[in-house]
């Protein structure tokens, strides 16, 4: 017991420092992950050169191991995102649901857009959308907000490529496969039981939209084939190479699956796919591709996201 409670006092200790270089200090994520592994380090006793040797081995191989799907996840949701293919999905499920059961409409939306668009994005690009459906249906905003939130979240916080589940997949070294299945499964509930809170929240918080703004009818948006198959693809053949590995399928079907199945390689498949259709809608925007396009922002993004996430695994 001796021994444990210098861990245990470390673990409480640099929650605390966490919350306090996040909420009071207002620290960037990285720099207040650094500090709560050096509080932990200290307290729980390790001594200075196992620390750094811990810090940079958990760095290192949390960025090794994640690095380049969190870039690959991050430029292709900016792609959906500025392409409009966000938008498309939205409309096409909302067909599917009617306005009567719009809200959650907007949750199976968020349940998907928030696989490939990190979900403050997601929230942000979908909003307009609940507005105006909330005053076309008079359906609560409040029903609309709380069912496009959870939607949202259920996914970005249990199924990769989003960091969180992504991060916890590769310092646990499970298999992607099966994280993103199960975490899919998962989060259906999730979703259910938030849309069911969100009719009551509605009834007993009703609330409309005064001032909507209304998309242009005649803005070119990529197909509804076109949006979902950059989630839709990588997501397939990841899960393919899993069935195939626990079906124990052998030869050149199985070489083939453990290729086109790896995390990286299935993103970028699906990068790919949302290239062309961003290329689709904005056939003139040459500079997409360089240092100072669509791209090229969302690397900057990546790039903080792989940092925090290795100080994370540090």
């Amino acid at each position: 017991m001796n021994g444990a409670f210098p861990v245990i006092a470390g673990l409480v200790l640099a929650v605390l420092a966490l919350v306090i270089c996040t909420v009071k200090l207002k620290l960037h994520p990285f720099f207040a992950l650094i500090a709560t592994s050096f509080v932990f380090a200290i307290v729980s006793g390790m001594g200075m050169e196992p620390m750094l040797k811990a810090f940079a081995d958990g760095m290192g191989g949390t960025v090794a191991d994640i690095g380049l799907v969190i870039a690959l996840g991050t430029v292709t949701g900016a792609l959906l995102e500025k392409s409009g293919a966000a938008e498309t999905m939205a409309k096409t499920i909302l067909k599917i649901t009617g306005k009567k059961h719009a809200a959650l409409g907007l949750a199976i939306t968020g349940y998907f857009v928030s696989i490939p668009v990190f979900c403050d994005s997601a929230f942000v690009l979908l909003s307009p959308i609940a507005k105006r459906l909330s005053r076309d249906t008079k359906i609560s905003m409040t029903t609309m907000a709380i069912s496009l939130c959870m939607g949202l979240h259920a996914t970005h916080m249990f199924v990769p490529p989003t960091p969180g589940p992504l991060a916890v997949a590769g310092i646990l070294s499970a298999d992607l496969g099966q994280v993103i299945l199960f975490g899919a499964l998962v989060s259906i509930p999730v979703t259910l039981v938030a849309y069911l809170a969100s009719l009551y929240a509605g009834k007993k918080y009703y609330y409309l939209p005064t001032s909507v703004e209304d998309t242009p009818e005649n803005q070119n948006l990529p197909s509804a084939m076109m949006s979902f198959l950059p989630i839709l693809v990588p997501i397939a053949l990841m899960l393919l190479k899993t069935v195939g590995s626990m079906c124990k399928l052998t030869g050149t079907p199985a070489l083939i699956l453990n290729i086109v199945g790896t995390p990286a390689v299935a993103l970028l498949i699906g990068l790919l796919i949302a290239a062309v259709g961003y290329h689709n809608i904005f056939p003139e925007d040459t500079k997409a591709w360089g240092f100072d396009g669509v791209i090229a922002d969302a690397m900057k993004t990546a790039g903080q996201i792989v940092l925090i996430v290795g100080a994370g695994g540090a």
